[in-house]
């Protein structure tokens, strides 16, 4: 398998969720909405929008940390680009699929089964994380460690849903209630770690966050049609209409997604 095939993160994406029916590598039983809509043009865009920053950064040998690699796709995606590629999770299971997945695909990956706090001192030229940032705890310590890893110049991308978005709050609200920070426990190793139940942050919050611990950065919102609704010709073509113009930033309480991006500037000590 080479990179020419999968010229962007939602090309390997897609393989994944059209190609591989295994238990042991769930992606048809994680990602049922996008099983249910692959044929839709509008999902796999909005799949590499969200993750426009890190196409762009690509290149052979760049040293990427991603924080909750999951099945790791996004990671895979990347070592078939000449990445070097560290991905690290809280949970067993996900750590298992990504390395049945990096196998199924020959590829051999750097992946841990740790805590973010007990990562060993590195540099990474790409820290990289989706949909993980809420579930991070403590939070103020994670952006601290966040940020000791980052190299100088390096930078930051966290992709995150909405934390303005009503639809989306009310959808969090019926998964945590008022439990906003948990503590979780390894099924494999029935280790006890903490963890944020669904605690959505805004964009601001984040820059504001990692500014603190030097790192300068700000966020953006963009796309207005759910998965859900993506293979709805006349609400995608409203949609696009919009967002091709770059309108869909300020319809901040119907975007669906948050990208912050930060740096660490080259003179800054953490």
């Amino acid at each position: 398998m080479n990179a020419t095939a999968f010229p962007t993160p939602a090309t390997f994406f897609r393989w994944c969720v059209e190609t591989i029916d295994d238990p042991a590598i769930p992606f048809r039983q994680n990602y049922p909405q996008y099983a249910a809509a692959s044929s839709s043009s509008y999902l796999w865009e909005t799949y590499d929008r969200r993750l426009a920053d890190i196409i762009q950064m690509t290149r052979p040998g760049l040293r990427v940390l991603e924080v909750g690699c999951g099945i790791g796709s996004d990671l895979c995606w990347l070592a078939l680009h000449g990445a070097r590629v560290t991905g690290i999770d809280v949970k067993s299971e996900w750590v298992a699929a990504a390395a049945k997945l990096s196998s199924r695909v020959s590829l051999k990956l750097d992946l841990r089964r740790i805590n973010l706090l007990d990562m060993p001192a590195a540099q990474f030229d790409l820290i990289y994380m989706k949909d993980t940032f809420h579930h991070l705890e403590p939070r103020e310590a994670a952006v601290e460690k966040l940020a000791s890893m980052l190299a100088p110049g390096g930078a930051i991308v966290i992709v995150e849903p909405n934390a303005l978005n009503p639809f989306i709050q009310l959808k969090m609200f019926s998964i945590r209630g008022f439990n906003t920070i948990i503590t979780k426990t390894d099924t494999a190793t029935g280790e006890p770690f903490t963890y944020g139940n669904e605690r959505l942050v805004r964009g601001s919050t984040i820059a504001r966050l990692f500014r603190k611990a030097g790192v300068d950065g700000k966020a953006h919102l963009f796309r207005l049609v759910p998965t859900a609704l993506a293979q709805n010709s006349l609400i995608v073509k409203a949609a696009r209409t919009i967002e091709r113009r770059g309108l869909d930033a300020i319809l901040v309480p119907v975007c669906i997604h948050c990208v912050y991006k930060g740096y660490r500037l080259a003179n800054t000590q953490t």
